[in-house]
């Protein structure tokens, strides 16, 4: 009689575990870039809560947002880094906009953005998309004197690459180098989204 009470009252004070099913993680099947048109007319900011962020300031470089967009389908704005050397820079100025996608590991996107240069600058200034590759990073990069750019008008970048993390980076690199070199380089109609082809 006592040890079958014992062994209810042991039973009794075990707790039930009970288990929920883990749900997999849903990957968009359209463009995972927030804002990446501007259109919400706020500047991005060195940090987060905003999608996007400027870092890596080289020079006297600035940035705002401008107006219009691009001829491409953009809208009201678009992202403008203004390049200038600074007096310590030795003739180098650049700055990065950068955004952490929600990507999923592994499946394969592709990247598209429009971009202008202000000035050709003897091919000093460039811009370039930087995104992941195996452990390394890929990047496209377009000169402002590149054969078929011309100053002043809108044009297309990108690439493919496959995600290697669930939230993998997307910078863009705006760049001029020559002393006394300046220039304006707009970005707009950021987009990136699966990709059905190979990334490599």
């Amino acid at each position: 009689m006592h040890a079958c009470f014992l062994l209810s009252f042991l039973f009794a004070i075990v707790p039930t575990i009970i288990s929920s099913p883990i749900e997999p993680r849903t990957c968009p099947s359209t463009n995972i870039i927030t804002d990446g048109g501007f259109e919400s007319g706020v500047t991005p900011a060195a940090s987060a809560p905003n999608p996007w962020q400027v870092v890596r300031f080289i020079g006297a470089t600035t940035y705002s947002l401008t107006q219009p967009g691009s001829t491409n389908g953009g809208g009201k704005y678009a992202f403008t880094a203004s390049l200038y050397p600074g007096p310590y820079s030795g003739g180098l100025s650049s700055e990065t906009l950068v955004q952490t996608m929600k990507t999923c590991a592994g499946k394969n996107y592709s990247v598209t953005a429009d971009f202008r240069f202000n000035e050709a600058q003897n091919n000093a200034c460039s811009i370039s998309v930087q995104y992941p590759f195996q452990n390394t990073i890929g990047s496209v990069t377009t000169g402002s004197g590149t054969p078929g750019i011309t100053p002043g008008l809108w044009y297309q970048t990108g690439g493919t690459f496959q995600a290697v993390s669930n939230a993998d980076k997307l910078s863009f690199v705006f760049r001029c180098d020559g002393s006394g070199v300046h220039n304006l380089i707009s970005l707009d109609n950021v987009k990136v989204a699966p990709y059905a082809g190979n990334a490599f």
